[in-house]
């Protein structure tokens, strides 16, 4: 194959990596970003190892994502539908642990983590997502925020699979979440 092919064909993959959308954040995102994450094994220690995050301009392309297609919402829904629509409250508590947004009320970016295991788990948020939570959508019966990451520190419960709830004591202030 000549150079100049090598060069088309690696050109026609990028392109075509770069619009599919599984390979969303390999495009730089303005704004508000929504990210999902798959956890992909789970250390003794019981902290869970994630995927890379994959990001999209909307919430509704990350459901999309996270449900693995499943669900399909208005390209225009924002994290608030989270409080609002009964039916996609349950249907996402069977993949999504949670789902945490930087501002109240399922505002803002946020970032799911998709898993199948409420046993106490726990995922650091990492530098993208340290400090930035300020409410969490319920996908397991218990979500408890760690100020401090590996589960250290202080720490506040949101209670009730399929509930978003804002978080008071540490707005603003988890680095590691557990999932029960």
């Amino acid at each position: 194959m000549t150079v100049k092919r090598r060069v088309l064909v690696v050109g026609v993959v990028a392109a075509f990596l770069l619009a599919t959308p599984g390979w969303a954040s390999a495009r730089p995102i303005e704004g508000e970003a929504h990210c999902v994450v798959n956890v992909i094994d789970e250390l003794e220690t019981r902290e869970l190892v994630a995927s890379k995050p994959t990001c999209f301009a909307t919430f509704a392309d990350a459901v999309s994502m996270a449900s693995g297609g499943t669900i399909s919402l208005a390209e225009s829904s924002e994290g608030s539908v989270m409080f609002e629509d009964a039916n996609l409250i349950a249907a996402m508590s069977s993949f999504a642990l949670g789902i945490h947004f930087d501002g109240s009320g399922g505002s803002g970016s946020s970032i799911t983590v998709v898993g199948s295991s409420c046993t106490g788990g726990w995922w650091n948020t990492g530098s993208s997502w340290s400090n930035r939570i300020s409410s969490s959508y319920n996908g397991c019966s218990r979500l408890r925020h760690y100020n401090l990451p590996n589960k250290g520190g202080s720490f506040q419960d949101t209670y009730g699979a399929g509930t978003t709830n804002n978080l008071s004591t540490l707005n603003n202030m988890a680095e590691s979440v557990s999932y029960h």
